[in-house]
Order: structure tokens, then sequence, then C-alpha cells
């Protein structure tokens, strides 16, 4: 990394986009995000990407930093080399096949690094976070969608065809609930935000128990993942029992994954983390439960430490690994 280098990073969410400027020691020197208005589909949100990249090398400029690449996360398999979305992106509306790289460096006249979001967040964590100094990781982030990202010897390992480390959209009940994606069963489809939410309403039936009326305001429709797990806080049985179905579902996905890769660090990340109730400790103890043993016996499972600026501070970090 040069000595006065600074890096900037954009992180496409499927409810945000968030976007920053940090040092070569992860500290953040500028930060801010916008909605990503993902159902607009791929025109709007592509100008809104040039616009949030001319803020970024606007404030650079007047800061005098040395900015010399440009890198994106985004949802999607993303073939890292030429920058474009090869693979399904279910929620963000004709996402696949724009050619990300292209049109902003274009754009933006300076060479612009694009690769999965969920690559971008393991790289962040392996960087700065939770898996510093492994050689073998295994990143899931737990939002609006269900990303992830692996890592081999310390490199993202991209598979043959730009595909891997989508564990989102791994089937774990083929007469599941139906996925974004078109299959159903998936991970994805048992432990987004959009599902836990729906179950919980099916689950409170219309009723609004106490901590709800208090919570929500005696209004459904004021649920959100955040006053879920609030009510959980509160020892509130629906709620913890919707928490402990998700670290279930998850669980048993990174099983699987275990048996496969046998890593040394499993990093969970995403919105849904961040409310706490023992979650990432749930997950933990299903996937030793459903993994063989010899697999995760000295496995480590941790919560992210980058919250929500791994995805950008990753995508800075892109110019660095993949070029």
């Amino acid at each position: 990394m040069s000595e006065n280098q600074i890096y900037a990073g954009i992180d496409i969410g499927g409810t945000n986009i968030k976007f920053g400027l940090f040092n070569k020691a992860g500290e953040i020197l500028y930060q801010d995000k916008k909605p990503t208005m993902a159902q607009k589909g791929r025109a709007p949100l592509l100008n809104l990407l040039k616009n949030i990249g001319e803020i970024l090398l606007l404030h650079a400029d007047e800061e005098e930093f040395d900015v010399k690449y440009l890198g994106v996360g985004s949802p999607g398999a993303v073939n890292h080399q030429t920058g474009q979305v090869v693979g399904p992106c279910p929620n963000i509306d004709d996402w696949t096949g724009v050619e990300l790289g292209k049109e902003l460096n274009e754009y933006l006249n300076i060479p612009v690094h694009v690769d999965n979001d969920g690559n971008s967040m393991a790289l962040a964590e392996l960087h700065f976070g939770a898996a510093k100094g492994a050689l073998s990781v295994i990143c899931a982030t737990v939002g609006t969608g269900i990303g992830g990202g692996v890592i081999v010897d310390g490199k993202i390992f991209h598979g043959y065809s730009s595909s891997a480390g989508e564990l989102g959209h791994m089937i774990i009940n083929f007469d599941g609930p139906e996925c974004a994606c078109g299959n159903r069963g998936c991970i994805e489809a048992y432990c987004s935000s959009k599902y836990i939410i729906s179950s919980t309403k099916a689950m409170l039936n219309n009723q609004m128990p106490k901590i709800y009326k208090e919570i929500l305001e005696d209004n459904l429709d004021n649920l959100t993942i955040k006053k879920l797990f609030t009510a959980a806080k509160a020892n509130d049985e629906i709620a913890l029992k919707i928490i402990e179905n998700t670290a279930r579902y998850l669980g048993i996905g990174l099983a699987g994954i275990m048996n496969l890769l046998n890593p040394e660090i499993v990093v969970i990340g995403g919105g849904i983390t961040d409310g706490g109730a023992g979650f990432v400790e749930k997950v933990a103890e299903n996937i030793k439960k459903y993994a063989f043993f010899s697999a995760v016996e000295k496995l480590k499972v941790r919560k992210a430490e980058l919250g929500n600026q791994a995805g950008f501070i990753g995508a800075g970090l892109l110019g660095e690994y993949n070029s």
C-alpha cells in the first residue's frame, strides 16, 4: 500500500449505497450513504453511482488526498477483471450484464475496480477486522439479501466464472419458500430481512402483544429488524423464536460450506448481526451441530468488526488485490 495513498470505495446494498474515503490504517476520512432505489433499475442506479463517484473524488481533491482508483462492491457475480456484473442479482432490477467498471471509468476518468459485495466485505475484514491475519475465511453478510465471500490462501476465491461465494442461494430445502432468484428454499429465502419480517407478522397473526404495541406504536407495518431485536431483548417469545430459526437456517447452510472448505474463521456481518440478542453465537452453535466435527473443531466464528463500513472499505482495497 502506498504511504500517502487514500482509498475510495462504494458498497451497493439492496437498500442503501454506502461510500467513503479511508487511509492505509483503515481510518475513515469521509463517509456517507444514499438510498439505492433498486426497483428503478439500471439507468437511474448507474447515474447515482456516477454522482457518488464524483462526490468522493471532489472531496478527495478538496482535501488534497491522493486517490489512484475507485473500488466498487456490487451484488451479483462480478467479473473482477472486466468489472461486469455477470450473474443474477435478484434484489436490483435489470442489473445483470451492466458493465459497471467501464461505465464508471469512462465517466470519472479514473481506474475502477469492481467485485462482488460479499468479496469486498471479506477483504475488509481480512485486512482490518475480525479475520485479520487469517489465510482461509468465509464471510457471510445478512441483510436485504444474503451475500458471501471466500478467502483462500489470503486471497479472494472467485471461482472459474466469477461466481464463487454466492452462499445466499444455496438451497437447504427444495420445498421451501420461493426466493427472489426464482428457486425455492435458498438460505436467502429463510434469512433475509424481508423473510424475517414476513415470518414475524405471520406468527403474530394480526395480534398485537403488549411489547409490540409499545415498540410498533400499535401499527404492525412499523415492524423492522431493529424493532424485532428490541422485542427479543425484552424476552418476547415470538421474536426469540424467529431469531433462533434464522440462526438455525444460516448455520445449516454454513455447515455444508465447513465440510467443503474447512476454513479457519467464519465472519458474520450485515444489518441483522447488529441487533445482538446472541444471533452470531446461535449461528455458531448450529454450524458446529450440523458440520463434521473434524471441520469445526478449531473453527472460530466471529461477528464482523467493521459494521456498515466493511463494504466500502473492502471495495476501496480491490485495486491492491485484483490488479
